[in-house]
């Protein structure tokens, strides 16, 4: 057994052994890989990792630090002690040359192949060298390990497949390093991790008794249907895991009978969670409150930016918090429910914080929900790494939405997913059955468009209607033409409590029968339950259209020619740039021609058009991920590019809560906790920040804590921060 110490002693006074830290390290990576099939690679990486901490330069080094902390003294620097070239050296000689870029990675990210290559071989290995010998000498049986180029090869036929086994072992080494230095220094961590939790089949049991009390009597057409999919559902459980589409229209009930499908799948074929998907926190947020009416709370693991784990000191934490903020930096749970940026960019990440989570997906039902929303520059390697986790890992991924993009080989040749099999039992019968609205289409042949004075006026013949338009200045103009009594807002210039108390408002004058006129952008478009028995939509991609849809007689209370949906061109022609105006000039030819909008096979061909005349790997990253350079994947992969700044505002009707926080930011001199941060979001607005650069500060701003911004100028009831003048073409995703 090697000698030494892994780090400095805990609170009890206790050393770790770094030969139990190396062992323990070892044999659960090797535990968590099990499912990849890359256990052997896993357990070397764990054995290696910390290996450089046995020379007597570190052990000197953690004694020192030791000594510093009890005499009160900083800590003294590293320097140049190596303690990761070691393994990483071993590894490159004796195992498999690219583990070394798991092992040197575990700490601050994985390297480049080429950087990795100079840390083991270049001038940096010089010291690395000589610590090896030591280790030699100490252990000898390190010099007759297994060549593991072999196994490595048999598990990746591919560079890309490269990429994806060595993130799936450099997650379950940090994961693993993460819980065992867990273990030492908290080991009251340790034990809330063990938070008792139902199994899949318990859920599975649990969803089934909910449902069919939820299900009762109703037998409304509506609910026929909707019965018919869920059973589709259950009965397609049975399949063998891979890849599936579930295509219903908005209404059909597909979030329970996709979490239905889920579940039975997986208890029938022995996958390990649940992960349910989402573009936007409001459908990630509605969508856990669905499911946690289901199964009650505690259950159900919430994680998206708006509510990271609390490090807040200051506050104590419930039990069920507690768990929480410790599965998300992992996800051990059996129902997750994310956003896609989350789920994504975690799988192209290089970092330990993001990766830690990554082995968890293999082996799980992935639920991507509003499919059609996935970024259209970044499709072929999303679509490669999804396509790669159901081949190789055992995942099974369900693409849902009512506008299903075209995904397949057919559209994508060898880029694309095989053999998707669609889940619905007649996805063209039932948008017939579900057909709720009429499409006005009328007004697109008006070649000189329509102006602001021209919809308000549309608007103003209506008791209740919803105008959804593609940027926040639009929105404005509008909003200038209309009288305020009556007229509602929702858009991102409004701060999230503020779109909060606007939606609750507006049901309530939706349910009371009141005088109810809505001006949106496309915020309102998805994970918002509206139903307004007219709807106007500026022109814009296809699929938007039909989300927008989505808001007009949406539970079928009134015939569908009764409901309207009229789509017009906006006279001022503005509209976003990029893949939008790609999307936006694919649908005004489709719109413009024969195209039936209650035809699910419109949409596929919709989207066929849209890739041909679109980049579907802008950046560069399948080469990137070919050449094994993950820090620059980690840095090109990014679902959100813009850069934005987040704006306090003093709305009003939650003033008490918004001048403690004030308080509370004025005091935070060296910035924001994460708990401050997570209560001062809902009085945000984000402004992109080349906007931001262009405000008369002195007047509109002021830096009351580091990153954090006051809004001086108006926040007005209605538009919310209205002083500020944005770009025409803006586009708030």
């Amino acid at each position: 057994l090697i000698s030494g110490v892994h780090t400095t002693p805990n609170a009890a006074g206790h050393w770790h052994a770094l030969a139990k830290h190396l062992q323990s390290v070892a044999c659960q990576a090797q535990s968590f890989a099990g499912s990849t099939g890359a256990g052997e690679l896993a357990y070397w990486a764990g054995l290696l990792h910390d290996l450089g901490k046995a020379s007597p330069e570190f052990q000197r080094y953690l004694r020192d630090c030791h000594r510093a902390d009890q005499e009160g003294r900083p800590p003294p620097r590293a320097g140049r002690i190596p303690h990761k070239q070691v393994g990483a050296k071993i590894a490159r000689d004796r195992l498999a040359d690219p583990l070394a870029v798991v092992i040197l990675g575990h700490h601050a990210g994985m390297p480049g192949k080429a950087l990795a290559g100079e840390e083991t071989c270049g001038p940096k290995a010089s010291a690395a060298i000589d610590c090896l010998r030591t280790v030699l000498e100490e252990l000898p049986a390190l010099a007759r390990l297994p060549n593991l180029q072999g196994t490595l090869l048999k598990l990746a036929h591919s560079k890309l497949e490269a990429d994806l086994l060595l993130r799936m072992v450099f997650s379950c080494l940090v994961d693993a390093d993460a819980l065992d230095t867990e273990a030492h220094f908290r080991p009251e961590a340790a034990q809330r991790r063990s938070h008792q939790l139902p199994s899949l089949a318990e859920l599975r049991t649990e969803f089934d008794v909910s449902h069919a009390r939820r299900v009762g009597s109703d037998n409304t057409p509506v609910n026929r249907r909707r019965n018919e999919l869920f059973k589709a559902c259950i009965a397609a459980s049975e399949l063998s895991p891979g890849v599936f589409k579930l295509t219903a229209p908005t209404g059909a009930g597909k979030t329970l009978s996709s979490l239905g499908f889920a579940l039975h799948h997986a208890e029938r074929h022995g996958l390990e969670r649940v992960i349910y998907a989402a573009p936007y926190t409001s459908i990630v947020d509605q969508t856990a409150s669905t499911f946690e009416g289901l199964f009650g709370e505690g259950i159900v693991l919430e994680h998206h930016s708006a509510i990271e784990p609390n490090e807040s000191k200051s506050q104590p934490e419930d039990k069920r918090e507690q768990w929480r903020r410790l599965a998300c930096q992992n996800w051990d749970a059996p129902l997750i429910v994310t956003t896609t940026v989350q789920l994504l960019e975690s799988l192209f990440s290089n970092r330990p914080g993001r990766c830690r989570k990554v082995h968890r997906i293999a082996r799980s039902v992935i639920v991507l929900d509003e499919v059609q929303t996935l970024p259209v520059k970044l499709l072929v390697p999303i679509v490669d790494m999804l396509k790669a986790l159901a081949s190789r890992y055992g995942a099974t991924v369900v693409l849902c939405t009512a506008t299903q993009p075209a995904l397949d080989q057919q559209s994508l040749a060898d880029l694309g997913f095989a053999n998707v099999r669609e889940i619905a039992p007649d996805p063209a019968e039932t948008f017939k059955q579900l057909q709720r609205v009429t499409y006005d289409l009328a007004p697109l042949a008006e070649p000189e468009g329509w102006d602001w004075p021209r919809v308000a006026g549309e608007m103003l013949q209506q008791e209740a209607c919803l105008t959804i338009l593609n940027t926040r200045r639009q929105a404005l103009e509008l909003l200038d033409e209309l009288p305020e009594e009556g007229t509602l807002h929702l858009s991102t210039l409004l701060c999230g409590r503020h779109r909060r108390d606007v939606l609750s408002e507006i049901h309530r004058r939706l349910e009371a029968g009141e005088r109810c006129r809505v001006v949106s952008t496309q915020v309102v478009e998805a994970g918002v339950d509206l139903d307004f028995p007219r709807v106007l939509r500026a022109i814009g991609p296809l699929d938007r259209i039909v989300q927008a849809a989505g808001r007009c007689n949406r539970e079928g209370r009134r015939s569908p020619e009764e409901s309207r949906v009229t789509v017009f061109r906006p006279a001022d022609g503005r509209a976003p740039g990029g893949s939008y105006r790609v999307a936006l000039d694919a649908a005004e030819e489709f719109l413009t021609g024969e195209a039936d909008l209650h035809e699910p096979q419109t949409y596929e061909r919709f989207f066929r058009k849209v890739y041909r005349h679109d980049t579907l790997d802008a950046r560069g990253i399948q080469k990137l991920r070919s050449e094994l350079d993950f820090p620059r994947v980690a840095e090109k992969f990014r679902l959100i590019t813009e850069d934005t700044v987040g704006i306090l505002v003093c709305y009003q009707a939650a003033g008490h809560e918004v001048t403690a926080l004030l308080e509370e930011a004025k005091r935070a001199r060296h910035g924001l906790t994460a708990d401050q941060w997570r209560r001062v979001q809902p009085f945000l607005v984000s402004v992109r920040r080349h906007e931001f650069e262009q405000f008369d500060r002195a007047a509109w701003v002021e830096e009351i804590a580091p990153d954090l911004w006051l809004w001086r100028g108006k926040y007005d009831k209605l538009r919310g921060l209205s002083d500020a003048k944005f770009e025409p073409a803006e586009l708030v995703v």
